[in-house]
């Protein structure tokens, strides 16, 4: 057997291996928190806790476009053919039918345990008046049914308290004509599959709307987004990846006319691939999607290491060629390594990700390199050595100090209005004309406002009950003065059991509310029976057990009670969310009140999230910085040459960052991402352009670099054009940094390089 194919088989098992890993572990998830920070404040962690699970994640935002005359009409339909769904819990459009009011379970029967009333003969007798009036509107056997049960029409009260928006009485009109509606999702919108089903519920009930031909369905929200961007995401990287392929195809072979060499180089980034995402697949229970469209960008150094082989083999064996430049790929491999790894500690589980994969992508790349494509390159078995006198290169630092200089300037002038964006919603996968398009549906409904909401958390569910209440009571105070224009919070679906105790005891026994009804029936139309299912349902709320928090998470309330219950570790944290709240005067308010909430305003808390997140990744990458440069110094053993690599790669970066400037405006977590790359790509150019060579060598290594930079920045360049915002940052930010840094070192290392004959 020969060597080729031996080294080949061990190479094909680690596939094979590889691709077994991934049948059977590989799991995608398109959760948008992944890239958010983890291990934060109670702030952050309620903050995150929101967006993965909050009540406006859950809902899907629908608008009916078309005439005028019809979008009303066919929102009514809309929502009525879609209510009686399994997969939504509550479907609004802004109207509140008492008729068809479905009450669920815990309100259908312990709505009497949820608001303090009045059983007393007087107070039953306005609340008949009132019902007089409703039924004289015209109700129909629906609300007949409901009063007869209910007579003060508490489990209405209940279920408008708990609507995520405000329900005016008339249909949500956008501003641009669409009839708005809220589906809220019984499913998290973390439940990709569900949210898949939940949307294709939508598309199928609009299809069978009369005239659904003349109008227009846009659905919006994090559930809708996160299936678009599943779906973006395959075909994103599947297009992607057969145009990066062609290109890369095309520049090589203009370059190196050699077909059989194109798919040799192709073998690095396929073993690396492969063994970084079943790493993935093996380390965490999910891979992210954007993790997997961005093993694509391997392609930027996995590349880079066959194509370094091949310029140096041209004119000798493939493993003597290898010999030579091993040590400088691997000393490249090593800092890139380390600079990914440095993500792992980056605080964020699709951050850590992406080390894990690059990393480890690279590692085997590299290794792949080394070890297989020699044997593969070589066409004869005689082994060639350079016999050329060796020349070693003094470097100059001028050329990448003056353009550190320049690019640190031109940087300066373009982020006048600060480096970093620190809004959320930059980390964001989500098109921005999606966005805008939510928000202007969004707007035509009164929503509780998700910026600020009062948190409240103690060891004890009891406690944090009773805590609730007498936040409850202070808000009712505020509201009367203009504070605020509602709320919501958990002890209006789960009052604590001390206060079911005490409205309990309020109940009168059977007898005694019969006698009180009879009395305040006199002179109406009810009939004397007309209430018996009142008296039953006091007398079973006399008798009931308590509810728990247990009894609610099997509901169809589950999902508002996790939006506004949370158990974090040990902890247990109330949120109330608030409708047009006045922030200081509230503030002001509960403090006079006696009352320890905390009024937490999310899109500050977001900012100095993303701070936080921030400067924690980037004092992890400073660390990897000094290691890279150590490591340099150590295998160079030169001081001038480990400077000359390390202003090169620095004024590479800055000169990117200035680019990125006038492209994209501040940086985000994501260019940070990107520049990790460029650092990787800039190491690369410097340390094979500064290598100690023969005048052959030279210009093979020049050839080499070349075509590394021309196939990054062609392939990144494709990238750059993908819909998805993460990926369009990561391919303009790497394909501008390739060529700067491709420039860089060429101009460092031709313009002020001064050979030296070596005795």
């Amino acid at each position: 057997m020969s060597a080729a194919l031996q080294r080949s088989l061990w190479w094909l098992v680690a596939i094979g291996i590889a691709i077994v890993i991934l049948l059977t572990r590989l799991q995608l998830s398109f959760d948008l928190s992944a890239f958010f920070p983890r291990h934060t404040t109670l702030a952050h962690e309620v903050l995150i806790e929101q967006v993965r699970n909050g009540p406006a994640s859950r809902l899907l935002v629908i608008g009916v476009g078309g005439e005028p005359g019809d979008v009303v009409d066919a929102g009514r339909e809309l929502r009525d053919a879609l209510a009686t769904r399994p997969v939504f819990t509550t479907v609004l459009n802004g109207e509140f039918d008492e008729e068809a009011a479905d009450v669920p379970f815990p309100v259908s029967d312990y709505y009497l345990l949820m608001q303090d009333l009045d059983f007393g003969t007087d107070a039953l007798a306005v609340a008949l008046q009132n019902r007089l009036r409703d039924l004289a509107f015209g109700g129909g056997v629906e609300l007949l049914q409901l009063v007869s049960r209910d007579p003060y029409l508490a489990t209405v009260d209940v279920l408008e308290s708990l609507s995520p928006a405000e329900l005016s009485g008339e249909p949500w009109i956008a501003d641009n004509g669409s009839a708005v509606l809220l589906a809220e999702t019984t499913a998290a919108s973390i439940d990709i599959a569900a949210q898949a089903a939940a949307v294709d519920t939508i598309r199928a009930a609009f299809a069978e709307l009369p005239g659904s031909d003349a109008l227009d369905l846009e659905i919006t929200g994090v559930g809708a987004f996160s299936v678009e961007l599943q779906e973006t995401i395959r075909a994103e990287a599947t297009l992607r990846s057969v145009l990066a392929s062609l290109a890369l195809l095309l520049v090589l072979y203009a370059l190196f006319r050699n077909v059989r060499m194109l798919f040799v180089s192709a073998l690095p980034l396929l073993t690396g691939f492969l063994a970084g995402l079943a790493t993935v697949a093996l380390l965490f229970d999910t891979v992210h999607g954007i993790t997997l469209a961005f093993g694509f960008t391997l392609l930027g150094v996995a590349i880079d290491y066959p194509l370094h082989l091949y310029s140096h083999s041209r004119n000798d064996s493939g493993r003597s060629a290898i010999e030579r430049i091993w040590p400088t790929m691997r000393l490249g491999a090593a800092s890139t390594v380390v600079a990914y790894l440095a993500l792992v500690f980056s605080n964020s589980t699709g951050l850590a990700q992406l080390g894990v994969f690059t990393a480890v992508g690279v590692i085997v790349a590299s290794l792949a390199t080394r070890t297989w494509l020699p044997w593969l390159l070589d066409n004869s078995t005689h082994e060639t050595t350079y016999t050329a006198p060796r020349h070693a290169a003094e470097l100059s630092i001028t050329s990448p100090l003056a353009i550190l200089l320049m690019a640190a300037l031109a940087a300066w002038a373009f982020f006048d209005d600060g480096l970093w964006d620190d809004n959320l919603s930059s980390l964001s996968p989500v098109a921005s004309e999606r966005l805008q398009a939510d928000q202007a549906l969004r707007s035509a409904a009164v929503t509780a406002d998700m910026r600020y909401q009062l948190t409240l958390h103690t060891d004890s569910l009891e406690q944090l009950l009773r805590d609730s209440e007498a936040l409850d009571a202070a808000l009712a105070d505020a509201a009367r003065e203009g504070l605020l224009g509602g709320w919501q919070s958990v002890t209006q679906v789960l009052p604590s059991a001390q206060t079911q105790e005490a409205r309990r005891a309020q109940i009168p026994t059977r007898d005694a509310l019969a006698e009180n009804v009879a009395t305040a029936i006199e002179g109406t139309p009810f009939r004397a029976d007309a209430f018996a299912a009142f008296l039953d349902a006091a007398e079973t709320a006399r008798s009931a057990p308590a509810l728990t928090a247990a009894d609610i998470e099997g509901s169809a309330l589950r999902s508002w009670l996790d939006a506004h219950l949370l158990q974090l570790d040990d902890r247990w944290v109330a949120l109330t969310s608030l409708v047009e709240p006045e922030p200081d005067a509230l503030t002001q308010h509960l403090a006079d009140s006696g009352v320890d909430a905390d009024l937490v305003d999310f899109q500050d808390s977001s900012v100095a999230l993303m701070r936080d997140y921030r400067g924690t990744a980037l004092r992890t990458i400073l660390a990897a910085a000094f290691v890279i440069v150590a490591l340099l110094w150590w295998v160079r053993g030169n001081p001038a040459d480990t400077l000359w690599v390390a202003l090169t790669v620095i004024a590479s970066l800055t000169g990117t960052i200035a680019v990125v400037g006038l492209m994209h405006g501040s940086l985000t977590v994501i260019h940070m991402v990107a520049l990790l790359l460029v650092l990787g790509l800039g190491l690369d150019y410097a340390l094979f352009l500064s290598r100690s060579e023969s005048v052959t060598e030279v210009a093979a290594t020049e050839k080499g670099v070349l075509a590394c930079a021309a196939s990054t920045t062609i392939a990144f360049a494709i990238l750059a054009l993908s819909s998805i915002p993460v990926l369009k940052f990561l391919g303009l930010t790497v394909a501008a940094g390739s060529l700067i840094s491709f420039g860089v070192a060429w101009a460092g290392s031709r313009l002020f390089r001064r050979e030296l004959q070596v005795s």
